[in-house]
């Protein structure tokens, strides 16, 4: 899947859970977005700077404001740790409200367009 397609799935999901999902589609969806934004990076970081591309996913985010700016870096790095977290099941935490969801779904779709475009540096 492309990270797109894996947006529209976590945004169909978000959407209108189902019911065989009743309990876990937000870790679903989680997840979904989270591997969409790890497979853009990748992407980005393949033709920006390959030698960052093989990098843990934590090094690739420290990298990023040099080449794509301040601004792109912290959301990314805000909206994947968010996911990251959400996506850890834990019997004392609750799953991540739609709110949350809402708001990192939107996080993400907005940094697919920023992390296709080659970086000048």
């Amino acid at each position: 899947m492309t990270p797109r397609e894996m947006l529209e799935a976590a945004g169909a999901l978000l959407r209108e859970p189902p019911p065989s999902m009743a309990h876990c589609w937000q870790r679903g969806c989680a997840t979904l977005m989270r591997a969409a934004l790890e497979k853009q990076l990748k992407a980005y970081w393949s033709s920006a700077a390959p030698s960052v591309a093989r990098s843990a996913q934590r090094h690739q985010l420290l990298a990023l404001p040099s080449y794509a700016g301040s601004d792109v870096a912290a959301t990314a790095r805000s909206t994947w740790y968010g996911l990251s977290r959400a996506v850890h099941h834990h019997t004392y935490e609750l799953p991540p409200t739609t709110a949350e969801l809402e708001a990192w779904h939107q996080d993400v779709v907005a940094l697919m367009p920023r992390l296709e475009s080659t970086p000048s540096t």
